[in-house]
């Protein structure tokens, strides 16, 4: 029950940034509160991590990738990977192991940190 509460306070807060107008630094703000995370750091991560090779991720250059599923709007979906509840803890555990939560995922386990995946996850959340 927790968990699912806490899906739909992400998923609540992932919509009402993205129809409020709020500002980048209001989002990111917001993004650094729900995750724990920096979003600046997340950028760098996901370039260092080549998570643009696979997808489509906004506000970051050349982030045009057709093997994943584009995460312009992460914040706003329901599920992530399609089985966990969009919630910070569970988007880090699916950036840090995603063979752990789908054994046939297309998605590498590319040996990133909780700490770096928290902070992507703030940059995720914080894009709309």
């Amino acid at each position: 029950m927790v968990t699912t509460a806490r899906a739909l306070a992400s998923a609540v807060l992932g919509a009402l940034l993205a129809v409020s107008g709020c500002g980048r630094a209001e989002a990111e703000r917001a993004a650094e509160q729900l995750t724990g995370g920096d979003p600046a750091r997340g950028r760098v991560a996901i370039q260092k991590y080549g998570c643009a090779a696979c997808h489509t991720i906004p506000g970051i250059a050349g982030a045009n990738g057709l093997v994943g599923p584009p995460l312009t709007g992460v914040a706003t979906r329901v599920y992530l990977a399609g089985v966990l509840a969009n919630t910070p803890d569970n988007m880090v555990r699916w950036i840090t192991h995603p063979r752990q939560v789908d054994e046939k995922t297309a998605m590498p386990e590319m040996g990133v940190t909780e700490r770096e995946a928290r902070d992507i996850a703030a940059y995720l959340y914080s894009i709309r």
